[in-house]
């Protein structure tokens, strides 16, 4: 449920705990106001005003109905389009979204009440969020694309160069085992990513098909092992602690979107980004480091699957969510089990504790019906 400011936010640890219940100029009501009920539907006449929520109703919106918006803020990150959530009357479900500073189109797909929720960067000061919000009437003809094409790559070696050898402590037998492998982990990944997306306007294809003719985004099966540059935390994640080696705890990056500050992609409106699956990272350096990714085939292809299926998921707009589940950013959890979507309240990255966004609720089959058109 979204939590209710009491008092004036006055430090950061205040802050943090009623960020995304209110914008500081508009005070904390001490009577428990509620902005997804209590606020008037934003005018669409397409004059631009100051937000004095982090929430604006937009009201009972038909399908088909196309909105214009914009937000323009200092510190705003992204735009999303919540629908009402039918089982909380203070939280949106994710429908939709797009970019700060930048006007976007969105058609309804699914009749209801529908808001507008700016993301702010969770380091700004609550002085520094602040947005002005315009919204108008839409394009009639615009329409969201009906599937987003995702082609695979895997590179050469994606396995052994270095992928899931460890230079300092394979044998030249374990790395030929791994190069024997290959074809198969390959083949079996892409099985299990048209499975995972099975039902969802998501398209995997391969380079063995055609290329496509109109945009489509490319995820990336590297080779390579990657560690955080400074100030990076966004799906940075430490190994499992092995107590008697300390020196196992290395940071790493397992997979990332390539195209986007926020390493979301907000409303899909991007049709033709990247986004990487480092391999080398699974794998530990040193023989007391090395790491479940290469016990069996099923794991190096769980871990793989699960990961590529995470970043095809912030490729179309998911967030991560606290759930045991597909965009859970925790990657140890890649080796337990087949894992899905699920319905989740969305999880917000900061450099130091990770908060959970009580007010917005991301239910994927739910987006993916919203998001995006319908087949004819």
């Amino acid at each position: 449920m979204t939590k209710r400011c009491s008092k004036p936010v006055r430090s950061i640890p205040q802050w943090l705990a009623f960020a995304f219940a209110c914008l500081p100029l508009a005070g904390c009501n001490p009577t428990g106001f509620n902005p997804f009920v209590d606020l008037p539907a934003v005018a669409m006449d397409g004059v631009g005003r100051l937000m004095e929520y982090d929430v604006a109703p937009l009201g009972d919106l038909a399908t088909g109905q196309v909105i214009r918006v914009k937000v323009d803020g200092a510190r705003a990150q992204a735009v999303l389009i919540l629908a009402a959530d039918t089982e909380n009357d203070d939280a949106g479900v994710l429908a939709g979204g797009g970019q700060t500073a930048m006007a976007f189109d969105y058609r309804v797909q699914v009749a209801g009440r529908y808001y507008v929720y700016v993301l702010f960067d969770p380091a700004a000061s609550a002085d520094e969020r602040r947005a002005t919000l315009t919204v108008s009437p839409g394009d009639p003809n615009y329409h969201p694309p009906q599937k987003q094409i995702v082609r695979v790559v895997f590179e050469d070696g994606y396995l052994t160069n270095p992928g899931l050898v460890d230079p300092t402590s394979f044998t030249q037998d374990e790395i030929q085992l791994l190069a024997g492998i290959s074809d198969q982990v390959r083949q079996q990944v892409i099985e299990r990513l048209g499975t995972i997306f099975t039902g969802t306007p998501i398209e995997i294809v391969t380079t063995d098909d055609p290329l496509p003719t109109g945009p489509y985004s490319v995820l990336t099966y590297t080779g390579r092992r990657k560690e955080p540059a400074a100030g990076d935390f966004f799906d940075v994640a430490v190994p499992p602690l092995l107590p008697e080696h300390p020196e196992c705890q290395d940071r790493v990056i397992f997979g990332e979107v390539l195209d986007s500050a926020l390493q979301v992609d907000a409303g899909n409106r991007m049709q033709s980004d990247r986004a990487a699956v480092y391999v080398g990272s699974f794998q530990g350096r040193g023989a007391s480091c090395r790491t479940a990714a290469t016990d069996s085939v099923n794991n190096i292809v769980l871990g793989l699957t699960h990961t590529g299926a995470h970043e095809i998921g912030h490729l179309v707009g998911l967030f991560h969510v606290s759930l045991t589940d597909i965009m859970n950013r925790s990657p140890s959890l890649a080796f337990q089990r087949e894992l899905s979507f699920q319905p989740g309240q969305v999880l917000i990255e900061t450099a130091t504790d990770p908060f959970v966004l009580t007010s917005v609720i991301q239910d994927p089959a739910f987006y993916f019906g919203a998001n995006f058109d319908p087949a004819p």
